[in-house]
């Protein structure tokens, strides 16, 4: 969060000093710099050209291997955050944790397989990770078979595109012994397994 606001702070700096070598007029600087700066990053995004991914499929596996955690805003004012773990084996974990605007969490952890091809990162959801064990998923719904092209991968970042729904995601490599807080009624104890 302190880089993104860093990087928020330095582009209204930038803005602002541009005016005095072409004349243009500024937008106001806002007071929340902060709650502000999710939108300097996505407007950026959109204006920079999409970059070809050049990466080698092995090198971009190892790279994705671990855990990489993403935030952002929901459209009704709360908040999502998530941590992917992938395994060298092909399978996933991802706990989601969702903050409403009143401040009430709610937890939720799904399993699957993920892979890379060339230029393309997918995923394959095949359940829900319960008290109980697995809860499986329909393997027929086509919502649950996701393709996503790789805008960004290196050591630090991953941005990723979903192929159909046009959404980009951005998340950050954490240590290894990183966890996202979760609800006791939704965090399984036992370690995941499952085969297909």
């Amino acid at each position: 969060m302190k880089q993104a606001l860093y990087f928020g702070v330095l582009s209204v700096l930038l803005v602002g000093c541009s005016q005095f070598k072409t004349n243009k007029q500024t937008v106001p600087i806002p007071i929340n710099l902060e709650s502000h700066v999710q939108a300097i990053d996505e407007e950026a995004q959109a204006d920079a050209p999409t970059p070809t991914p050049k990466i080698v499929t092995s090198n971009s596996r190892t790279m994705l291997l671990g855990k990489w955690y993403g935030i952002r805003k929901t459209n009704n004012g709360g908040q999502k955050e998530w941590l992917t773990e992938r395994s060298a084996d092909g399978t996933y974990r991802v706990d989601f944790r969702f903050t409403a605007k009143n401040g009430d969490v709610r937890t939720q952890s799904e399993v699957g397989f993920w892979g890379v091809s060339g230029g393309t990162y997918f995923r394959i959801f095949r359940g829900w990770v319960t008290i109980e064990g697995m809860k499986p998923a329909d393997p027929t719904k086509a919502d649950h078979y996701d393709a996503y092209t790789i805008q960004l991968l290196n050591d630090t970042y991953f941005s990723y595109k979903h192929v159909n729904r046009e959404h980009v995601y951005t998340v950050k490599k954490m240590p290894a012994d990183f966890r996202l807080p979760l609800n006791v009624k939704s965090e399984s104890n036992e370690p995941l397994t499952f085969s297909y």
